[in-house]
């Protein structure tokens, strides 16, 4: 990761930790959230870049940006389609939400703090990636953190190597989790009223069949009956057979060849 470049952009009150490669006008930026980083997209920052464009990613740990990525996503092209040419979400927003999933836990304010507090950064970052890599929802009971659902010492997902771990612990170190769980977990009842509420830029949906967010009810409906494109009506769906919830890391070749030739049909 040589050719990465970190500086640190002061907005308003925030301070953000940008990244970015190369230095193409055409650019497309790279946004994630809770566990991840930006190195989590370290696949694909290397590939647009060498497709011609330059990659930037904000760290999420510097900027609230939370769980939600793809809502920031859609919000930017909803507000600014001069500036958007596409845009490329990985995953979909669940409709419904059983009480003890970890979302739910999360939006309460200092709860998923003492749970992560229990353990070293690293340590954290082993649980959340193992724990969202299977292809079941993650619910606990009354009496049970979310982090209890995943042994201490449970092997990673084999495209995630010890060597990366550190990546991921030493930023949250610096910053702890608070304002990664801010939005959209506390902010998620919220709503920003944006005129007809459509997305009219080119938007690309990836969805992940072995994806826990699959097994909700009414999500692969919404996608699959073509409901999704009432709000997004230029919008092309695809389903990948294989991969979980970190795909983009997981098959990062396949992602690269989805993004890249999706880039190159919109992107003039």
């Amino acid at each position: 990761m040589e050719k990465v470049q970190h500086n640190h952009v002061q907005a308003k009150e925030l301070k953000l930790h940008v990244t970015q490669i190369g230095t193409s006008p055409k650019v497309v930026l790279f946004l994630h959230g809770l566990p991840e980083i930006w190195y989590s997209w370290r696949h694909q920052m290397i590939a647009v870049d060498n497709a011609g464009y330059r990659a930037i990613s904000i760290d999420s740990t510097s900027c609230c940006q939370g769980f939600r990525g793809l809502r920031i996503a859609a919000m930017v092209g909803k507000l600014h389609p001069h500036r958007v040419s596409t845009i490329v979400l990985l995953g979909a927003q669940l409709p419904l939400i059983p009480p003890s999933f970890y979302m739910l836990r999360w939006m309460v304010p200092g709860r998923a703090e003492a749970d992560f507090g229990r353990f070293d950064t690293k340590i954290v970052m082993r649980k959340v990636y193992t724990m969202f890599s299977g292809s079941l929802p993650q619910v606990a009971v009354d009496d049970q953190e979310i982090l209890d659902l995943v042994d201490s010492s449970a092997p990673l997902p084999p495209w995630l190597s010890e060597e990366d771990l550190p990546e991921y612990g030493s930023l949250y170190e610096k910053s702890g989790f608070r304002t990664a769980l801010q939005v959209p977990y506390r902010t998620m009842m919220q709503s920003c009223r944006l005129d007809d509420g459509k997305i009219r830029v080119p938007g690309l949906v990836i969805m992940v069949e072995q994806d826990y967010i699959m097994k909700f009810t009414g999500l692969e409906d919404y996608i699959r009956t073509g409901k999704v494109k009432e709000f997004a009506p230029n919008l092309d769906v695809t389903f990948l057979a294989q991969g979980n919830h970190f795909v983009q890391e997981q098959l990062p070749e396949e992602m690269n060849h989805l993004i890249i030739s999706f880039l190159i049909k919109h992107c003039k």
